[in-house]
């Protein structure tokens, strides 16, 4: 999805637009000569609170991180789970061909969330099938069940982090687009404004662009029309 371009950070925008309606709103008898009416500012009003009711992105960036956060958590136990199962099958059936745990395959996986939830099941079932024979270096009836959670949860939180991903991409693409909607109704308020007071600079600089505008502009903001 394509985002919407100004070349100007939001959060000026709105700022922007904030000082602009209110200093519309005090001059409404001028620039009402070129179409700028009460409904018109009322939309502009409208349309800023709609930007400011979405979520920032601190918000969603938090939530994402969040779920890293508990991702990399339950990674950690996972890799502990498979250490204990790979430890017990060591003492069981030794280092040789007899030992069914596949060592290669959980090295690899253990800082890849993707690759576990393919290595897990095979561990699962092994703690499973193994389980008299390991019980007897200490693993408890209900390890497989225990790994199962685990990857579970695993599988859980990686797909939670993924939709969020996304929902932040699309939240991120809708806040741009409600700020170009605030941004062209501003460079239009702007555009009338000057030429409405063409003749008078101290007013017409009151509604410099973006890019253009100085601390004159806000120091005058209260300024009142000539």
């Amino acid at each position: 999805m394509s985002q919407p371009s100004f070349g100007t950070a939001e959060e000026v925008v709105i700022e922007d637009a904030k000082l602009k309606l209110d200093l519309a709103r005090q001059r409404l008898a001028d620039l009402v000569t070129f179409g700028i009416t009460r409904q018109w500012l009322d939309q502009l009003h409208s349309n800023i609170q709609a930007y400011e009711a979405l979520a920032p992105d601190s918000t969603l960036l938090a939530m994402q991180k969040s779920l890293t956060a508990d991702k990399d958590d339950t990674l950690k136990q996972i890799e502990r789970w498979g250490s204990f199962l790979r430890d017990r099958c060591k003492f069981a059936f030794g280092s040789g061909p007899r030992n069914p745990f596949p060592l290669s395959s959980f090295r690899s996986a253990i800082t890849n969330e993707s690759k576990m939830l393919q290595v897990l099941p095979s561990l699962v079932a092994l703690a499973n099938q193994y389980d008299t024979a390991l019980s007897s270096f200490g693993q408890p009836s209900d390890y497989a069940s225990q790994g199962q959670l685990l990857r579970d949860r695993l599988d859980q939180l990686n797909r939670q982090q993924e939709m969020a991903k996304r929902e932040r991409k699309i939240a991120t693409s809708n806040r741009r687009q409600a700020a170009k909607t605030v941004y062209d109704q501003l460079r239009h308020l702007n555009e009338v404004a000057r030429a409405v007071y063409r003749d008078q600079p101290t007013q017409r600089d009151l509604f410099r662009g973006l890019i253009q505008r100085t601390t004159t502009t806000v120091a005058l903001a209260s300024a009142p029309a000539d």
